[in-house]
């Protein structure tokens, strides 16, 4: 049985569990993850699935099956949310963060989405792991930090700043948009992309040659991710403009 198979087969764990007693949850699932767990229960009818991670547009969520005679699910018995302090100039990082919380024995599937900033930072967790962060993470990097627990319509929202591209393509290939998004050359691409680093829509896709459409989200490990905000007409040379938004 290979992950995906593991995975889903516990998700069909929860929903039958929640189908007998009214609600049960996963821990946090990446967006491949939860994109697998939506096709997999889209035909399912005698339970509802959702996604939550806390923050509005969360990447990392939990999936909740909710019998739908039942009710609905409870927020806050699902997700804590915490704010972590400390000074400005120590400017400290998702990385600082996550390696401080996995240094205390943590597993990242229990941990939402961490939004770092000037002097403060803020994640999602299990609420089972709430008081034990609280207490226990005290410092991040080589700084000093405090924590407080906070209500979950406190965490700010994800603001991300994308650089917007304009440049023009022979196709809308996925090789060929990598490449304009990237600065890549089609060898380079080809090999990112035959290394299984690059995913098309949160699903990890080996074809070059697979057509993208306005809207597509590319992620690429140690590059960053870009989405295909807009295409356009064609030059007199028959590429086609596309606007890309671009965030490393």
């Amino acid at each position: 049985m290979n992950e995906r198979d593991r995975l889903l087969a516990h998700m069909e764990d929860l929903a039958d569990r929640a189908a007998k007693t009214g609600w049960s949850a996963s821990r946090f699932l990446t967006p491949s993850e939860a994109q697998s767990v939506t096709e997999f229960f889209r035909r399912r009818r005698d339970v509802a699935l959702t996604f939550d991670g806390g923050f509005n547009d969360a990447e990392r969520t939990r999936a909740i099956f909710v019998n739908p005679a039942w009710g609905e699910s409870v927020r806050t018995e699902l997700i804590a949310a915490l704010k972590i302090t400390y000074r400005p100039q120590d400017m400290l990082t998702h990385r600082d963060i996550l390696g401080a919380l996995m240094a205390l024995g943590i597993e990242r599937d229990t941990v939402g989405d961490i939004l770092t900033g000037e002097g403060g930072a803020f994640l999602s967790c299990l609420p089972e792991l709430s008081r034990y962060i609280v207490e226990n993470l005290t410092k991040a990097g080589r700084a000093g930090v405090t924590i407080n627990e906070i209500g979950l319509d406190e965490l700010p929202a994800k603001q991300e700043e994308l650089t917007v591209k304009t440049d023009t393509v022979a196709s809308l290939r996925l090789d060929a948009v990598l490449c304009a998004a990237f600065g890549l050359s089609r060898t380079k691409a080809a090999e990112i992309i035959a290394s299984g680093r690059v995913g098309l829509d949160h699903q990890e896709c080996l074809q070059p040659a697979k057509e993208l459409r306005e809207g597509s989200l590319l992620s690429v490990r140690g590059l960053g991710r870009a989405k295909l905000l807009e295409v356009g007409g064609t030059s007199k040379k028959g590429r086609i403009f596309v606007q890309i938004g671009v965030l490393s």
